[in-house]
């Protein structure tokens, strides 16, 4: 069997592939934290108001 070079720059067939991009950013369901006065996102889990500017966050 015949091999025969690779031009240049070509990749190597035999080469290790990179393990893909992972996903990342913040999941849709955070969405309930932010608040639509001042746009800060809540640390509690379950807030009821701002905490920075006191509004009334929905439910």
């Amino acid at each position: 069997m015949t091999t025969h070079p690779r031009p240049s720059g070509a990749p190597d067939p035999d080469a290790p592939r990179p393990a893909p991009p992972a996903e990342g950013g913040e999941p849709a369901c955070l969405l309930h934290r932010v608040c639509p006065a001042c746009g800060r996102l809540a640390e509690d889990p379950s807030p009821y108001h701002c905490a920075h500017c006191g509004t009334e966050l929905p439910e």
